[in-house]
């Protein structure tokens, strides 16, 4: 399984359940995974963007790995459809499928939980 891809963002996602979209900046632990997400705004006159990005840091032992998953939304004055919002993620350091068994270990664990 490819890390990029919809289904893969939407589980880390869930796992990490990122706090609050009011903060532009935030900081929590989930399932032994730092996470910090910066927001990036810009409004002018004929559009508006924002970016997330929310970085991922994996420390154990033999496992570790450092990835961003980056959620863009731009606006445009005058287009009444609703603005998409776009995601990518971006494996900075460590194995793919460090990753990926981290994430179905974790959701597991998360699905037990309630």
């Amino acid at each position: 399984m490819r890390l990029n891809n919809a289904r893969v963002i939407a589980d880390i996602e869930y796992v990490i359940e990122p706090p609050s979209q009011a903060a532009d900046f935030a900081t929590w632990s989930a399932f032994g995974v730092s996470c910090q997400r910066d927001r990036h705004r810009y409004g002018g006159q004929d559009y508006s963007f924002q970016f997330d990005v929310m970085q991922l840091h994996h420390d154990a032992a033999r496992r570790r790995w450092r990835l961003v998953v980056i959620t863009e939304l731009w606006r445009f004055r005058d287009v009444k459809a609703e603005p998409r919002t776009s995601k990518s993620l971006r494996l900075i350091s460590g194995k793919s499928g460090d990753v990926l068994a981290w994430m179905r270990e974790s959701r597991e664990l998360k699905l037990r939980r309630g």
